[in-house]
């Protein structure tokens, strides 16, 4: 029979090597908040069996995520599980919050991915495998819902050859489908585990499994990629007709922090069968802070790697945020190497400020337990830190200042103009938008200075939709919004020169720069800076600045410029001061830009839409009324998938179209955002 969670770590019982941060990740509706609702009630950590449809699921604690039913932003829970601390980060699925997967991704050591055993690899799974591989993180697979009707393991593990382009190891196989679903064979205990004891699946029993006909395959397949790793596994294989659980898991974990193995795990985390095995499968197979390779960094200018342990503070806050009751900021940070406690002073390069945390929480969702010290390979909310901090700050020490890698977040597209519904709450709805700012960098506010109107852009309609309702039932702000609208992007199309001086006096200073710049169409939509005439120092910086400012406004309408190649030579550097170069600069590439053939762009999307075959006809008007550009049409378990490329800015009513065209059986994903020129 299962027991359920072990006791917490105390403080004075730290082993990093027991630490497990992990995430589940996974397509919007796989049952990610479920299958962490379950991990937390099996491990001991919940006292009830929580639910995304009754709106009572402990991860989902948001207002907006209970009526919506969806994850919105990525919770942080702590639990234990046979002497092991597992911090998880639940993170949403939705296209719209794919930034809420980017800044947990990159404090993560592992990752539980969650596929449907129904719908199988969706396009936003594959979004999020992608993601896991951009970070180098570690992955477990999950196969859930195998007691709904028409699940199928083998279709899913066969999406995933196809494409994720992963060989799947299994792990566990189903005892029945659908309906029928019982239990799971578990390959590498050899034990078929049953929950047919309670409803609730904390009980469950055990039987020791026979390798047949039909298990036999799986389990040579496995042995033999595991080989690989530990070539005795086919010794004893052979002198016993079995292998040790213990030299079987061991060959698994080395595969699997190799990114080279990928178990996979089945199981129904609604109806409570197979969390187990996949819990500690987490344990088992997924590293530690110790086992993933160490996080990049500058210290003094120079390229540094910081290792997981003892030694002067690095740490890094990767998300901001409100508590529920409006009265502490809390700044999610991980810590890589060294300890935070109470009179501990946390430096921040970006800065240069000192401060020290006031409080520091081990956080369950949206509860906390205060902390005395937190260490290396702890995910931990800070309280007290100044108010200047952004995600993606680096916390620590004078002594050592290293500087980690900032996080990388997409640019949002989608706009809406907002203002208070009562002229009186001006100043308050300016100031609540800047916190939502600071709080989600994906969100971006504007003021229009001819309307006096505010501009929030975000990642898609469903965001902006999130942060107005925010506005309205958490800060308690009437407030008037109008049609979404997109936001474009500039280019050049030509190569062009400039060049330019600054000169200015002021307080017995001297403030000079001379430059010449090149521009020139990039292959792709980055922008890139070739830097001439000055080492890495205060004049490069100084370039780095102004190039930076001046893609942020295009000559056109002063949306962002993309795809830009710039060649910058800053001349008489001995006489020149940041300042001067920094001016000059921005005065050169304003002028450049304009020379080189500006043209505005327009967002285009990918859109696939599955639908019933009855269905295909309407669905496709519905794309080309749109402006869809249809691409392919394929089968896919027996519905059929349509292609297409079709403006952003068409899409906000896209799914209420094709609810009426396929009587809300078709369904559909966006990726893939690419930026044309605009049609006239």
């Amino acid at each position: 029979m299962a027991k359920r969670g072990t006791k917490e770590r105390r403080e004075e019982e730290y082993d990093v090597g027991r630490i497990r941060n992990i995430g589940f990740i996974a397509h919007i509706d796989a049952g990610k908040t479920t299958t962490t609702e379950r991990v937390l009630y099996y491990t001991g950590r919940t006292h009830r069996l929580g639910s995304v449809d009754l709106g009572t699921a402990t991860t989902d604690w948001m207002k907006q995520e209970k009526e919506r039913g969806i994850t919105i932003t990525a919770a942080a829970v702590t639990t234990f599980w046979r002497g092991h601390q597992i911090n998880i980060i639940d993170t949403p699925g939705h296209i719209d919050f794919t930034f809420e997967v980017e800044r947990s991704l990159k404090v993560l050591d592992g990752l539980v991915v969650i596929f449907s055993a129904v719908e199988g690899v969706e396009p936003q799974s594959e979004t999020v495998w992608r993601q896991a591989e951009k970070y180098g993180i570690p992955r477990i697979i999950f196969i859930n819902k195998m007691d709904r009707l028409g699940a199928s393991y083998e279709r899913v593990v066969e999406g995933l050859r196809q494409k994720l382009n992963i060989e799947p190891t299994l792990i566990t196989l189903p005892i029945g489908e659908e309906k029928d679903f019982i239990g799971v064979k578990h390959l590498v205990e050899l034990k078929e585990y049953i929950w047919d004891v309670d409803e609730t699946g904390e009980r469950y029993r055990t039987e020791p499994l026979e390798i047949t006909e039909d298990v036999l395959p799986f389990y040579e397949d496995l042995l033999l990629r595991l080989s690989e790793y530990d070539p005795m596994i086919l010794e004893e294989y052979g002198e016993r007709g079995e292998v040790s659980p213990q030299r079987v898991k061991a060959a698994l974990r080395e595969g699997v922090i190799r990114r080279e193995v990928f178990p996979v795990f089945v199981g129904s985390a609604l109806k409570n069968k197979g969390i187990q095995p996949l819990i500690d499968a987490i344990v088992d197979l997924l590293p530690s802070p110790l086992d993933v390779p160490a996080v990049g960094g500058t210290l003094k200018g120079e390229r540094v790697k910081v290792e997981t342990g003892e030694g002067p503070l690095v740490a890094q806050v990767f998300k901001i945020q409100m508590d529920e009751k409006g009265k502490q900021k809390l700044y999610y940070t991980r810590i890589y190497r060294g300890e935070i406690t109470f009179m501990t002073k946390l430096y921040n390069p970006r800065t240069g400020e000192t401060m020290r945390a006031t409080r520091i929480y081990r956080m369950f969702a949206n509860r906390k337990e205060q902390l005395r010290v937190a260490r290396a390979g702890d995910i931990v909310a800070l309280v007290g830190l100044s108010e200047s901090t952004q995600t993606g700050d680096t916390l620590t020490s004078e002594k050592e200042v290293v500087e980690l890698d900032r996080m990388e977040f997409p640019q949002p597209l989608v706009s809406v103009r907002v203002e208070p519904k009562y002229s009186s709450d001006a100043e308050r709805l300016e100031e609540a938008l800047h916190f939502l700012e600071v709080e989600d960098p994906s969100l971006k506010v504007k003021k229009d200075e001819s309307t006096g109107q505010i501009i929030l852009t975000g990642m898609g309609k469903l965001h902006l939709d999130v942060v107005v309702s925010r506005l309205k039932e958490n800060m308690n702000l009437e407030v008037r919004t109008g049609k979404p609208f997109v936001s474009y992007r500039e280019s050049i199309t030509a190569r062009a020169e400039s060049r330019a001086e600054f000169h200015y006096e002021a307080a017995d200073r001297v403030h000079r720069g001379k430059v010449r710049v090149v521009v020139e169409p990039a292959e792709g939509e980055e922008n890139e800076i070739e830097v001439e005439g000055v080492d890495i120092g205060p004049l490069y910086e100084a370039v780095l600045s102004a190039f930076r400012e001046s893609t942020e406004f295009g000559p056109i309408m002063g949306y962002p410029v993309i795809g830009v190649r710039v060649r910058a030579y800053v001349e008489n550097p001995e006489e020149a001061s940041p300042l001067g170069v920094r001016a000059a600069l921005l005065k050169a590439l304003g002028e450049a830009f304009e020379k080189a053939k500006p043209v505005l762009l327009e967002p285009y999307v990918k859109a696939l839409v599955q639908t019933p075959p009855e269905h295909l006809g309407a669905v496709m008007d519905v794309l080309r009324s749109l402006g869809g550009d249809i691409k392919n049409i394929w089968e896919e378990f027996g519905y059929q998938v349509v292609e297409s490329v079709l403006p952003l800015k068409n899409t906000f009513d896209l799914a209420d179209r094709l609810r009426s065209a396929s009587k809300g059986r078709a369904s559909y994903d966006l990726k893939e955002v690419q930026f044309r020129p605009k049609s006239s």
